[in-house]
């Protein structure tokens, strides 16, 4: 491969006190928990607009243990803005699955963002990460405006790849320990002009979910999957339409652009499909049935990870482990779409039942670089343990503990390593959040005099 050497003038840019890059699920809670704590602030994101998978027509899912509701705080706070709106229909308190009215919620996160403080940039890629020893002295980004080098004291990651960690050198992994491979995405779309009507009294989801299985292999779909599917929901205001994750695409990269363009374009395909062939020909009620809207853009499960002071793991998830330093309680199953295709783990039966787990604030300090936070899909967890952790609850529960303690190492002129758990801990319930049956500061998250890398990691 031919190399280009190139020479670049390129202007610094003070940005404030906080960057965040990403503008996900984990991404607007951190940016907004920022700065509502004092915290300058800025979120970035090469998308148009704020949201990510939070908009992309899923249900919200995660907050919710079979008897109590254990993610609260800023998803709480949508929760409420939605209903205030209508564009929410279930209780978070007692229920699992959120159908929201996602074009209502996108301005919402807007309003909320901008309310804090918040300064956007959208349209706008990190290219680079510049390190002097163990701190990110600035990122590097690209936009319409041209090349910039932002600086600021403290950086979050929420990219949902870890990008910005990776470019900084901090340790990372990424899929399955065995061979790399990363779970299956989905490309989520809606589909409106339905007959509700008809269609439930045939039968509805669970007799499309049937047929589906019965024709898939005898109509040679595109769609890998043949024993499943992931899941059908609709806003009551969103009259005659539901949205759908069915699409599966196998083998693809989301830290690889031609590989996500290539997994972006079959999950389009499948969508058509899936639709034209198999609904309107086959379902009752989807007759006259078209595709309104497909998502902004793939649903990625799985990419890089940083390694952290703590690596969440199967056994904390599947033991419902509670830590001292709890900043984010999950009741997730460990939910894993196999990046093979055919059948995926999904152990719904031990989970739920009140039972939850949780995430300690050492699984959002990256080794190796000091200025450094990361939360949502690219927290420290291993392959099984992301595949509980990466839900949206959990995404918006970690990012808002980020930005509080963003916000604390500024006024504190520390790092988040020597940055005392507690600290954090208090923020977040003063912030209406959730940190366990029983939970008290007092026998909270250990001694600040004792930095985070000296603890044992378990």
């Amino acid at each position: 491969m031919d190399i280009l050497t190139e020479t670049l003038n390129t202007p610094i840019e003070e940005a404030g006190d906080v960057i965040v890059f990403g503008a996900g699920s984990a991404g607007v809670a951190a940016a907004v928990a920022a700065a509502r704590e004092g915290a300058r602030t800025t979120l970035i994101d090469p998308s148009p607009f704020p949201g990510g998978n939070l908009v992309s027509g899923l249900p919200i899912l995660g907050g919710y243990d079979g008897e109590k509701q254990v993610v609260r705080g800023f998803f709480q706070e949508l929760c409420d803005a939605l209903r205030e709106r209508n564009g929410i229909d279930n209780d978070p308190t007692r229920e699992k699955d959120i159908n929201i009215d996602v074009e209502k919620l996108k301005i919402i996160l807007l309003e909320k963002l901008l309310a804090a403080g918040v300064q956007l940039r959208g349209y706008t890629l990190l290219v680079r990460a510049v390190v002097s020893e163990s701190r990110i002295e600035a990122a590097v980004i690209e936009g319409k405006g041209g090349r910039r080098a932002l600086r600021a004291p403290i950086f979050i990651d929420t990219t949902g790849d870890a990008d910005l960690a990776f470019l900084a050198g901090a340790p990372v992994e990424k899929g399955r320990p065995d061979d790399g491979l990363m779970q299956a995405m989905t490309l989520m779309f809606g589909v409106g002009n339905i007959d509700k009507t008809r269609f439930t009294e045939w039968g509805a989801y669970p007799a499309l979910e049937r047929r589906y299985v019965e024709l898939a292999g005898e109509m040679g779909l595109r769609n890998p999957r043949r024993d499943s599917l992931s899941g059908m929901w609709g806003a009551q205001s969103r009259h005659g339409e539901y949205s759908f994750n069915v699409t599966r695409i196998l083998g693809a990269d989301g830290t690889d652009a031609a590989s996500l363009t290539k997994a972006e374009t079959e999950g389009r395909l499948q969508v058509l499909e899936f639709v034209e062939r198999f609904l309107r020909p086959h379902i009752p009620g989807f007759e006259n049935a078209y595709v309104v809207w497909t998502a902004a853009k793939i649903g990625v499960r799985e990419t890089r990870r940083i390694v952290g002071e703590h690596v969440l793991n199967h056994d904390d998830v599947w033991n419902f482990v509670k830590f001292p330093d709890v900043i984010n309680c999950g009741a997730s199953p460990i939910d894993i779409h196999c990046p093979l295709g055919g059948v995926g783990e999904f152990p719904i039966g031990h989970f739920f039942g009140g039972k939850y787990w949780t995430i300690p604030y050492r699984c959002i300090v990256p080794l190796k670089i000091d200025n450094l936070l990361a939360a949502g899909r690219c927290l420290s967890a291993t392959h099984e343990a992301m595949g509980a952790a990466r839900q949206m609850t959990n995404c918006m529960g970690t990012g808002e503990a980020a930005g509080f303690a963003a916000a604390l190492c500024v006024k504190e002129n520390t790092t988040p390593r020597q940055l005392d758990p507690r600290k954090v801990q208090e923020l977040i319930l003063k912030h209406d959040g959730w940190l366990g049956e029983g939970f008290s500061l007092a026998n909270g998250a250990g001694t600040s005099a004792v930095p985070l890398s000296s603890r044992v990691a378990g």
